[in-house]
């Protein structure tokens, strides 16, 4: 007689329950199957409260499911043995704190699918931040047949080569179950925070605990001036407050319910460091407040386009949005869930994860009509890019890491940062030393890098760089996008120090001479450096920085301009006194002052009309939070100098992205965008009149953002970037094989073939 089939459900994290919960109830009413749970003891350590306890004792009893634990192989064994059917690990990997799990499937028989899935939005081995990768490294792996996704392939990061042969896209198995209305269940006035205190988040860069709980507290303080209340939710495997004994101001009420029971829906807004409860949040349908330490360490770019808070100053803001524009926060919310590109859809998430039992019940796991394909074409091992660097420098992310973004994400491409910064905290006082030079370099080889881009490099061991090239057969690409061998005084003291050590502009003169190619952003940037006796094989980019749009141009009058801008006071003077004259003949204008400039003392008597906003160093959520502004008009004044000559038209893109209609300065670096009808060019004594014209003529204010977000689509696009960039990777192979004599593979075909015309690309061979 042929064995009754069973799907096991091993739980091993406390968080575990929720992500089954589910499933276990959907394979019940699907399949014939028995319902089996595989416990550790672990779990039962973990579980100080018993709360996990109780719920899975519920479930069993609801599904008539038999329940075992161990601690042993031999345990597990004893159990499967002679068995058929499925196994669900919701948290499984090569880690230790999974070694559970992975022990479970190590020893089941043949007879068993296993089925790992991803546990959440940022998941080990699926798709990791920064401090995941800090914490546990890249190489992660799964001792399952199948695993079940959130996501498509291409969003999947983290997910190795020899993993993605095992994929299946599920979507989130959480949204199989909706919130019930628990009899413990809290009041629900006001917001809700909740604290991941454990996570890696909060301690791989840096102790980031004492940071959150002090401006929670701050805030809560705050909240009771007004009588507000405010929901502490503490993470179900942390418990940190709990665990910690720590007192909470009167005003603030816990709520410990597994988050199934929690009515998520009925609080006015929610607020939590990047976690998968910002997801969750983000469902229910409320306000959400994504926060990252003051400092902007702590990696948030797969929350891109949710609202990021910092300090106490940015909480309140955003408790006061909650109130004053609460539409456009949730609006800014539905557009990140369609980005996401995942299913959402209960029913879809239900139907696929029910034709996987199917099919995996069955006697074939052959793919029909009712059954899933579970057949993957393993794809070729990815392109290995890193990028040396002074730190996460803006000119890095917008340059390289957004355009590559979705070869990444597809998996043919790695991308990997060795920074300065990196080097003097292992070094901080021996960072020239050659002790640190053999760690560099033991750095880069542990990479094994197919190519290597310096960009804006000017730190240590610049020949170290060239030599590990010259003896493995990496090209090598020097990427700059200003003259840093004459940075001027002008950009401020510190900066001019800095730059002109004579250290760094060794480093400079090094890779300007010895790369196998410069990849320079402009070609009058090319030139300045070719008449400082600068030549070899050179690649200028038409496109140095590219955009898409984040906001629509719009009708209507002027109300609102601004400009952006870190470090250039000597710039933005060039438009102030008409700036002063035209708030005076405009008193319905606001202006709005965005990166690290100080506001000028004169236009401080324009009290409230006056807005500084403050910078924000992680690049895509700086698109939104310019987008979000609202500017009509942005201005791009630049002081007639030496050093802006050979800048890029960075400004102008972003402005444009933005939805704005942009007035700029003539003769330098924007006459090419900004012309004919794609902005206004001014010279110095030319802005008042420029900022007047679009204020009396909406019309042709918002016809020129209209314009320039066409150029911005057809010349300006990530894809044309993307092209841009492996051009110069192709050419850097092909220069390198030239000069070393070398035969070596070229960069593979990436998904199509480049086709970039004169105006978007130019190159120069050797001089």
């Amino acid at each position: 007689m042929t064995p009754q089939k069973t799907v096991f459900f091993i739980i091993n994290l406390l968080q575990d329950v929720n992500i089954i919960r589910g499933l276990a109830y959907l394979a019940a009413r699907e399949t014939d199957a028995r319902i089996g749970f595989l416990v550790s003891h672990s779990f039962l350590k973990r579980d100080h409260q018993t709360i996990w306890q109780r719920e899975l004792a519920e479930m069993a009893q609801d599904l008539g499911a038999d329940m075992h634990l161990f601690a042993e192989a031999a345990e597990v064994y004893a159990v499967l043995q002679g068995g058929r059917g499925m196994i669900f690990a919701a948290s499984e990997s090569n880690l230790s704190p999974h070694r559970e799990s992975s022990m479970v499937f190590r020893v089941a028989p043949s007879g068993y699918l296993r089925v790992t899935l991803q546990h959440g939005l940022e998941c080990i081995g699926f798709l990791q931040s920064r401090e995941h990768v800090m914490g546990h490294g890249r190489n992660i792996s799964f001792s399952s047949d199948l695993v079940c996704s959130w996501f498509e392939a291409p969003a999947l990061t983290s997910m190795i080569a020899s993993e993605r042969s095992k994929l299946y896209v599920s979507g989130p198995p959480t949204l199989l179950q909706r919130p019930g209305h628990h009899p413990d269940h809290p009041p629900q006035g006001g917001g809700i925070v909740c604290e991941n205190m454990h996570s890696v988040r909060l301690k791989a860069s840096g102790d980031h605990k004492a940071s959150f709980m002090d401006i929670f507290f701050d805030f809560c303080a705050e909240q009771a001036k007004h009588q507000r209340n405010v929901t502490l939710r503490p993470h179900p495997g942390g418990q940190y407050v709990i665990k910690n004994n720590v007192a909470l101001p009167e005003n603030v009420q816990l709520n410990n319910l597994p988050i199934y029971h929690v009515n998520m829906a009925g609080y006015d807004y929610g607020i939590s460091a990047p976690s998968t409860i910002v997801f969750d949040m983000v469902l229910a349908g409320i306000p959400v407040g994504v926060w990252r330490d003051p400092g902007g360490v702590m990696d948030a770019g797969n929350y891109d386009g949710l609202t990021e808070i910092s300090d106490l100053e940015s909480w309140l803001a955003f408790e006061r949005d909650v109130r004053l524009r609460r539409d456009m926060i949730l609006d800014r919310q539905a557009r990140f869930l369609e980005r996401l590109q995942m299913p959402t859809n209960p029913q879809e998430i239900y139907r696929r994860f029910a034709s996987l039992m199917v099919a995996a019940l069955s006697d074939t796991l052959a793919t029909s009509a009712t059954g899933p394909d579970l057949t993957v074409t393993r794809p070729a091992p990815p392109k290995k890019v890193l990028f040396i660097a002074n730190g996460l420098l803006p000119t890095l992310q917008l340059c390289f890491l957004k355009p590559l973004k979705p070869l990444v994400a597809s998996g043919e491409m790695t991308c990997d940062l060795l920074s300065e910064q990196d080097l003097t905290e292992r070094f901080p006082r021996e960072h020239l030393s050659e002790t640190a030079r053999d760690w560099f370099v033991q750095q880069i080889s542990s990479h094994a890098p197919d190519i290597i881009v310096c960009c804006r490099y000017s730190g240590p061991h610049s020949e170290a760089i060239l030599e590990y090239g010259q003896q493995n057969n990496v090209p090598v690409i020097f990427h700059v996008d200003d003259d840093l061998l004459n940075i001027p005084r002008e950009l401020g003291e510190k900066k001019y120090k800095a730059h002109n050590n004579p250290n760094r502009l060794h480093t400079v003169r090094t890779l300007l001479t010895g790369a196998d190619l410069r990849y320079y952003s402009t070609k009058k940037l090319q030139q300045r450096f070719r008449d400082q006796g600068f030549y070899g094989p050179a690649f200028v980019g038409g496109i140095n920085c590219a955009g898409q749009i984040l906001r629509e141009a719009q009708p209507g009058p002027v109300r609102r301009i601004g400009y952006m801008g870190f470090d250039h006071a000597h710039d933005f003077e060039v438009a102030l006194p008409a700036l002063e004259t035209y708030l005076e003949r405009n008193p319905k204008v606001t202006f709005e002052l965005f990166g690290s400039i100080p506001m000028p003392e004169r236009l401080l008597r324009f009290g409230d009309r006056i807005q500084v906003i403050p910078p924000v160093r992680d690049y895509a959520s700086f698109l939104q939070a310019l987008a979000d502004r609202h500017w009509d008009i942005g201005i791009c004044p630049l002081a007639q100098t030496s050093f802006n000559e050979v800048k890029s038209n960075n400004k102008w893109v972003e402005y444009t992205a933005s939805g704005m209609a942009t007035i700029a300065s003539r003769g330098l670096i924007y006459d090419d965008c900004a012309n004919d009808g794609h902005g206004i060019l001014v010279d110095d004594h030319g802005w008042l009149g420029a900022l007047q014209t679009l204020t009396d003529k909406p019309e042709k204010r918002y016809a020129i953002a209209q314009k320039s977000q066409r150029r911005l689509q057809e010349h300006f696009s990530y894809e044309q970037l993307k092209d841009q960039i492996l051009t110069a990777f192709a050419r850097a192979e092909t220069e390198h094989r030239g000069k070393n004599g070398v035969q070596s593979q070229p960069l593979r075909d990436l998904k199509r073939p480049l086709t970039l015309n004169e105006n978007q690309c130019l190159t120069e061979g050797s001089a």
